[in-house]
């Protein structure tokens, strides 16, 4: 296990850290003398659940290579310790113990009330795939910062494209009683409202059924909404759960942070960097983690950060950091959520689907120029920091 990480005190202007992005493109084709580097080591704190464990992981791994493209032109470079949570805290604290500048996670069942816990350690947490709204209001925690979506934002933007846009504005929710789906219905009514629609109990009547659900149940509620006669084009859900349904089952409107199939601002080659490299569609919680360690790797060389501290006040100044999403992004100040643009896709024709594309193909960009237009606003945040 590597030892803490050296802390520097240097900062790199904004000049010279433009020129080394620039630098960094072509950095594997010119020698380098050998010379002593500031190691400074991320924690990756992984679910049980392979899948999204693997999601995840893969994300952290580009993003490494990304990081240290870069840093290593400045006399720096990260590593990865990874851990995978319990339930115990056990894997947080080793984090910790490891020197971990930052700890990325949040991802399955749980994730984000694990990393929360592993900020109790001390090291800033970087969330990387839970949406909950309350870690972004009252559970809030100034060493935690959000690069997934909040159920909020993906709500926000399925209403934007929705309402604004294609005119649906009767909503109908179909809720089955969990935390996340009574998160969706909180956020469908606030939403809504403010967009000029209604929300009405009559699900027949209704321009738009949101299935206000765990992600466990979309798939049992999709179907039971197509068999009470819904059409497969007037359903709305949230997040990546409508792309791991089976094919012949793919239907409805879904909120996403990210789609394999992006091609604008450089998404195209991010997407294929990931695809050739792990032979499997870049996810949403692995461009997540990706941009974690990436803008981890930006803290160390732009502003010198060698420990939590200095990371978190890094990452409270909002530098501008590119996600290939066409869109400078930034931390509010507010939750420390992303902003950031999301996507709004929609089923393919059967006979338009194939090896190379898939059933869902991206219909709307949602944030447009005010990225503040998709979450919680400062003024409805019930998030306090404590110093």
């Amino acid at each position: 296990m590597a030892a803490a990480p050296r802390v520097s005190g240097s900062r790199v202007g904004r000049r010279a850290f433009l020129g080394g992005l620039a630098a960094a493109g072509c950095a594997a084709l010119t020698p380098r003398a050998a010379r002593a580097e500031d190691v400074y080591t991320v924690g990756v704190l992984l679910p049980p659940d392979a899948d999204k464990a693997t999601e995840l992981g893969r994300g952290a791994a580009l993003g490494l290579d990304d990081a240290n493209a870069l840093a290593t032109l400045f006399g720096k470079r990260l590593r990865l310790e990874t851990e995978v949570d319990r339930g115990d805290g056990q894997a947080g604290r080793a984090l910790a113990r490891a020197g971990a500048l930052a700890i990325v996670g949040g991802a399955g069942p749980g994730g984000g009330e694990a990393l929360l816990q592993a900020a109790g350690g001390g090291a800033p947490v970087l969330n990387v795939g839970a949406p909950d709204d309350r870690l972004r209001n009252e559970g809030c925690d100034r060493r935690a910062f959000h690069l997934t979506p909040s159920v909020s934002m993906y709500v926000d933007a399925l209403a934007q494209v929705l309402i604004e846009q294609r005119k649906l504005a009767r909503w109908a929710l179909v809720g089955d009683g969990s935390p996340r789906g009574g998160e969706i219905e909180a956020a469908a009514r606030r939403s809504v409202a403010s967009r000029g629609g209604t929300v009405i109990a009559e699900a027949a009547a209704a321009d738009i059924v949101l299935l206000a659900v765990d992600d466990r149940g979309v798939d049992a509620a999709l179907a039971r909404a197509i068999a009470d006669g819904r059409r497969p084009d007037r359903i709305a859900g949230v997040g990546e759960a409508g792309l791991r349904l089976p094919l012949e089952r793919a239907a409805g409107f879904w909120a996403l942070g990210w789609h394999y199939e992006l091609e604008r601002f450089s998404a195209r080659e991010l997407n294929g960097r990931f695809r050739r490299r792990f032979n499997a569609p870049l996810a949403e919680a692995s461009w997540a983690a990706w941009a974690a360690v990436k803008l981890a790797g930006e803290a160390v060389v732009r502003s010198g950060a060698g420990d939590g501290a200095a990371l978190v006040a890094f990452m409270e100044s909002a530098p501008p950091f590119d996600g290939h999403k066409g869109e400078a992004l930034t931390f509010r100040k507010w939750d420390h959520q992303l902003r950031q643009p999301l996507y709004v896709i929609g089923p393919r024709k059967r006979e338009e689907v194939g090896a190379a594309v898939g059933p869902y193909a991206v219909l709307a960009d949602a944030g447009g120029k005010n990225l503040d237009a998709l979450g919680t606003t400062m003024a409805e945040s019930r998030c306090r920091f404590t110093p």
